[in-house]
């Protein structure tokens, strides 16, 4: 055996450096097979792991301006224990407070605040009981066992203590539980702890306050599965119907939001399954180009080879011999196939699993699925496996001839282009997806109209403090170090969720909501926001963005977006209300991500902030020139002056926070771009051996010719020309593929097929790319005299 090992290991001695390309290729495609399939597998579930049980379940929540999940009423919830089809409700209120640990406070702990019935319809794991709930302990989190708890105590002596009272602990939940959507959980208390934190207008009805305000994420158990779109269009009828309580807290107006299974972060998972759709694509071609280069290489070498088989057969070899003897050829390529592949794999676990994107939604773990991965290789080595036999299956249906052997049939021939076709046709749609998932993201970080130098400072608050600015902050005129600096009331992109609405000023019409932020009067100058209508921020005077400016035109049935400058309004909020004036109009900035469409903004100034609200907000500082690290370290001690409590670290840029927003979609331009480079390089090697073959195998034809008086550059032009019309033939079946699935699955990946530039400079690229390597793979042969070619 090891006499053929080493036999047909010589044998790939002129294809050496091809044949091990192809070997790892099949490695790496092996490797993602089990990614990929896994990824699907992993997201086909519509409830976390730790949920212990598979009745069919709903959760219940709103869907903001910025298409993102958010916190529902609880008076919202208990309107859908009303639909049919719902057997129990259950809710959940994660809130940042303030706990103590031996006398030590930890500042901002998530803490879960679950309802009775959440054992029964969450399928809640252990420790978790109705015992415990009744007994009002509380279950902490690995993580936060692991940093304040974890100590020579036993877990009954610990205690946590919460609005200073202690609070007994019981156990601790299962890891998968640290996070709930993409907030991590430290602490799980029964939500009758809620009450503690009542403001003292609602004291004589708590119930209403606990029940209106937005903050609770609700989960119905239903008796069986229903059409979620229906069941939808029920809740929002019956939702509309149903008055809101008197006095209660102001309901946010956000569009409610029924989602199948338990998903608290939908986002999350619509951005792994549109990569995982993309990887899929880029998949099979990869595949594809792979078990083709495999067939091709190895139809060669069956060529090549036939003289040799046919020989040992007309010597009496049997079939099984020579079986057993070709098989055992490639016993290096099978075990470089088990033992590299699950290593590849495991290392892109590894790395998939650092990444935030899947961190926030498999808070277990990503693990590489061996039994997927196993598959894979099976039916890879299967048809590795019968490729290698091609040589066998040729000589069995021959007679022994002396003359000389190895020539291409016509069937052979329309099999070959037919395959090199499908390759040109492959490689055409991975760039075309490549390229457009680049352009969407040029197109995305282009759209932002922000100065490229300016910095943010954003403030670490660690209890309650009390703010005053200046006049100068306000009015702009503020500086540090000779360095201007702006002020706001919220991070830029990080708006929160609408807290004022409005309508005009005479309060006709519908009260509308409205992202508002208290802003520095130079705040768009110091940022280079362009104006389409200047006007200067004051007190009473507003700037709108562009969007709110089309909304308003609408709504007061203005002839144009720009009248809407000089509209008066009446602004209303949390027992607040302000006559205001829209001085000018801005252009839409990407508050709520680059990925996402622009919303309605109103620019307010600070001078304009709730005086319930103002003491409470710390602002955001934005600086332009000068030494970050100096005005970091001047803001930081003009915070520390208003409070210990207050504190400002080192500025990030804003263009930087702002491209942060879109983390999904550098992610999946970065794998598409990585697999698109893979298999352009694979590409580019099986194509020039495909064509170097194709040269050397009719080099008599070739020299025959030139014998005859052909020019060598008529002939290569010859097989260039040759070669492009495949090409064209593999673009025009790639492009009615992709327009076949623009009407089935294309929509996932967010792809738009009829993109004229793109498709001109993929196939320019492309047809660049096919003469090159045929002139490459042409050469070699091509500057060799008449006498050497025909020798063969």
């Amino acid at each position: 055996m090891l006499f053929d090992v080493v036999y047909g290991w010589r044998k790939w001695r002129p294809q050496r450096g091809f044949w091990c390309l192809l070997i790892i290729s099949l490695c790496f495609f092996c490797s993602l097979i089990g990614f990929v399939v896994n990824l699907f597998w992993l997201l086909s579930s519509d409830r976390p792991q730790w949920v212990e049980h598979q009745q069919p379940m709903i959760t219940i929540a709103k869907e903001d301006l910025s298409g993102n999940i958010q916190p529902t009423a609880g008076y919202d919830i208990n309107i859908v224990q009303r639909l049919a089809g719902v057997k129990d409700i259950a809710s959940v209120v994660v809130q940042a407070r303030t706990v103590s640990v031996d006398l030590k406070e930890v500042p901002r702990t998530t803490v879960g605040f679950y309802s009775a019935n959440a054992k029964t319809v969450l399928g809640l794991p252990t420790p978790f009981s109705e015992q415990n709930f009744e007994a009002k302990v509380a279950i902490v989190s690995q993580r936060f066992w692991q940093q304040h708890l974890g100590s020579s105590k036993a877990l009954e002596e610990n205690r946590v203590y919460f609005e200073n009272k202690a609070v007994g602990i019981v156990g601790v939940a299962p890891r998968a539980m640290d996070k709930l959507g993409r907030v991590n959980v430290d602490i799980w208390l029964p939500d009758s702890y809620l009450h503690e934190d009542v403001p003292e207008m609602f004291v004589d009805n708590p119930n209403l306050y606990l029940d209106t305000v937005s903050n609770r994420f609700g989960f119905a158990l239903l008796q069986q599965r229903l059409d979620l779109e229906q069941f939808q269009a029920a809740y929002v009828a019956l939702r509309q119907q149903t008055p809101w309580p008197e006095g209660a807290f102001a309901d946010n107006q956000f569009r409610p939001w029924v989602i199948d299974g338990f998903e608290l972060n939908p986002n999350g998972r619509a951005a792994l399954h549109k990569q995982a759709w993309i990887l899929l694509l880029l998949l099979v071609g990869f595949g594809f180009i792979i078990f083709s280069g495999i067939v091709s290489a190895y139809s060669q070498q069956s060529i090549s080879r036939q003289s040799e088989i046919n020989l040992k057969v007309a010597l009496g070899g049997c079939r099984r011999g020579l079986m057993v003897q070709l098989l055992a050829e490639n016993v290096p390529a099978l075990v470089i196939v088990a033992v590299l592949s699950p290593l590849i794999g495991g290392m892109l676990t590894y790395f998939a699993s650092q990444m935030g994107i899947y961190q926030d939604y498999f808070v277990a773990g990503l693990e590489f699925n061996f039994g997927l991965w196993a598959l894979a290789v099976i039916c890879s080595l299967l048809l590795f496996l019968c490729c290698a036999l091609l040589p066998l299956s040729r000589s069995l249906k021959g007679l022994f001839s002396r003359g000389k052997q190895g020539h291409t049939t016509k069937a052979q021939l329309v099999v070959k282009q037919g395959i090199l076709v499908l390759q040109f046709a492959v490689i055409t749609g991975v760039m075309f997806i490549s390229m457009s998932l680049m352009y969407q993201e040029l197109h995305k970080y282009l759209s932002v109209f922000v100065a490229s130098d300016v910095v943010t400072y954003s403030p670490k608050v660690d209890g309650r403090i009390s703010i005053m600015l200046s006049a100068d902050q306000v009015d702009g005129n503020w500086s540090v170090d000779g360095v201007p600096i702006a002020l706001s009331s919220a991070s830029f992109t990080k708006l929160g969720t609408p807290s004022l609405k409005y309508q005009s000023h005479l309060g006709n019409g519908v009260e509308k909501a409205i992202n508002g932020l208290y802003v520095s009067h130079n705040f768009f100058d110091l940022l280079d926001i362009p104006a389409l209508i200047s006007g200067q921020l004051a007190e009473n005077e507003v700037i709108i963005n562009r969007t709110m400016a089309i909304q308003l035109a609408t709504q007061l049935q203005l002839a144009d977006w720009r009248e809407a400058k000089g509209a008066a309004l009446k602004v209303s909020g949390f027992f607040y209300e302000k006559q205001v004036r829209v001085a000018g109009i801005v252009t839409d900035s990407p508050h709520f991500g680059i990925a996402n469409d622009a919303k309605p903004v109103m620019y307010l100034s600070l001078k304009d902030q709730n005086p319930i609200l103002a003491n409470r907000i710390a602002p955001v500082f934005y600086s332009k020139s000068g030494n970050s690290a100096v005005v970091s370290s001047r803001i930081n001690e003009w915070g520390q002056t208003l409070s210990p409590k207050l504190s400002y670290g080192q500025g990030n840029k804003l263009v930087e926070q702002i491209k942060d927003t879109d983390i999904s979609g550098k992610l999946l331009f970065l794998t598409s771009s990585a697999m698109a480079l893979l298999i352009t390089f694979l590409v580019v090697f099986t194509l020039y051996n495909k064509f170097s073959y194709a040269v050397k195998f009719e080099q008599t034809k070739w020299a025959i010719m030139l014998a005859v008086g052909g020019r060598r550059e008529a002939l290569m032009v010859r097989m260039v020309l040759g070669n492009l019309m495949l090409a064209l033939i593999g673009m025009l079946l790639t492009f009615s593929v992709l327009v076949m699935l623009e009407y089935l699955n294309l929509s996932r990946i967010n792809l738009v097929i009829f993109q004229p530039l793109i498709w001109a400079i993929c196939i320019a690229t492309i047809l660049m790319f096919i003469v090159f390597i045929t002139i490459w793979a042409a050469r070699g042969v091509f500057k060799q005299n008449i006498s050497t070619l025909l020798r063969g």
